[in-house]
C-alpha cells in the first residue's frame, strides 16, 4: 500500500487551496487531504480535525483573532499552523474545546507548572467530538472516499508530543529527569484523551488509527526514558482500543532513531510502526530483522529526498531501502 505522509500544507498546494481557508474551515482541512491523496493515487489518507479559527493578515503575517477582532496570536504558517499565543491569552486547560485541539495553540510560557494544574486538564469524552461536528464532517469525507481509499483516524499524541505542547520542548527534556511525577501525571491525561479520540474514530467505522509521538525517539531521549514514560502508555492505548474493537489496526508515527526500542514497540501491541526515516540512522532491513514478521512497517524513504530528487530516483531509493541493498551509513549522509 502507498500511504504518503500528507499534511495540510502540501495538500493545500496540490489542490490550489489557500492555507488561510484551511485554518479557518475544519471541513476544508479534511477535504484537501482527501483530494490530494486521491489526486496522487494514494491507498490511504490521514485525517486531522482543525479548530475553526478566525484570522486576519498584516504585512504577510497571519494572526488568529477573536470574535471582536482582537489578536490572540501569530499563526505559524511555516510549521504546524498552530497559533503562537500572546502572553495576554491563557491556555485554558479546563476547556474541552482547547484540549480537543490542544496542538493548535502554543502558550508562550508553560501552560501548566504543578500537579495541581494537571488536575485542571479536561479529558473530553468521545461523544464531545460529535458535538463539535467532527462526526458530520468525517462522514462527508467517508462518503466521498467510498471504497477508493482508506481513511485513517488520528488520535493525536498520548505521551511526549502531548507533554511538550504544555511544557515546551526544552522544559520537557529537563522534566524527564527533574519532574518525573509531573511527566507521568500529564501523560496519563494525554493517554486518556487519545483513547477517547480512538473510540470516537472507531464508532464512526474507521478501522485504521494513527497515534503520534514524533519526538519520542532515541534521537531526542534515551531508551531508558522511553521505556519509563512512553512504552507503558502506548501499551495501554493499544490494549484498550484493541479490546474496544479487535479489528482496529493501530500505527504509531515516531520520527528519528527507534532502532533501540523496536522490540519494545512490538510488545506494546502496535500493528504498524512508521515512518522509519533513514535520517534516523537505520534501514528498513534492520527494522525488519529487529521486529520479525509480526508487525507491519511503514515508510523508509529519506524525507530530504523529496526536496532534491526526481520521482524515479525516489522510487529507486524506496526499493533499495526496502530490500536493504544500501548500507546503513548511506542514510546518515
Amino acid at each position: 500500500p502507498f500511504i504518503p505522509k500528507i499534511w495540510v500544507d502540501l495538500a493545500a498546494r496540490l489542490t490550489g487551496t489557500s492555507l488561510v481557508e484551511v485554518i479557518e474551515n475544519p471541513q476544508t482541512a479534511l477535504d484537501v487531504l482527501l483530494d490530494a491523496a486521491l489526486a496522487i493515487g494514494a491507498d490511504g489518507v490521514r485525517q486531522f480535525h482543525f479548530p475553526a479559527r478566525r484570522t486576519s493578515e498584516q504585512n504577510g503575517t497571519v494572526y488568529e483573532i477573536d470574535a471582536k477582532g482582537k489578536r490572540l496570536g501569530r499563526v505559524d504558517m511555516q510549521g504546524g499552523l498552530g497559533t503562537q499565543l500572546f502572553p495576554s491569552v491563557d491556555y485554558r486547560l479546563e476547556d474541552p474545546y482547547t484540549m480537543a485541539h490542544c496542538h493548535y495553540w502554543k502558550s508562550p510560557e508553560p501552560a501548566l507548572r504543578t500537579l495541581t494544574d494537571v488536575k485542571r486538564i479536561c479529558v473530553p469524552d468521545k461523544s464531545y467530538y460529535a458535538e463539535l461536528g467532527w462526526a458530520d464532517r468525517q462522514r462527508k469525507i467517508m462518503h466521498r472516499a467510498g471504497d477508493s481509499i482508506a481513511i485513517i483516524g488520528d488520535c493525536d499524541s498520548a505521551t511526549l508530543a502531548f507533554y511538550e505542547t504544555l511544557r515546551g520542548m526544552n522544559q520537557a527534556m529537563f522534566d524527564l529527569i527533574d519532574e518525573p511525577a509531573l511527566v507521568h501525571a500529564v501523560m496519563d491525561k494525554g493517554l486518556a484523551i487519545a483513547i477517547e479520540k480512538g473510540k470516537f474514530n472507531i464508532d464512526l467505522g474507521l478501522r485504521i488509527l494513527r497515534l503520534n509521538d514524533s519526538i519520542a525517539n532515541m534521537s531526542v531521549i534515551s531508551p531508558t526514558h522511553w521505556r519509563q514514560f512512553i512504552k507503558p502508555r502506548i501499551t495501554e492505548f493499544c490494549t484498550e482500543l484493541h479490546r474496544y474493537e479487535p479489528n482496529v489496526r493501530i500505527y504509531c508515527h515516531i520520527c528519528g532513531n527507534v532502532l533501540p526500542v523496536l522490540a519494545d514497540l512490538v510488545e506494546t501491541g502496535l500493528d504498524c510502526i512508521a515512518p522509519l526515516d533513514p535520517l534516523g540512522g537505520f534501514t528498513c532491513q534492520q527494522a525488519r530483522e529487529a521486529v520479525g514478521q509480526g508487525v507491519a512497517l511503514m515508510g523508509g524513504i529519506n524525507t530530504m529526498s523529496f526536496l532534491d530528487k526526481e520521482p524515479d530516483e525516489i522510487a529507486q531509493e524506496a526499493r533499495a531501502y526496502t530490500d536493504g541493498s544500501l548500507a546503513s551509513a548511506a542514510f546518515l549522509a
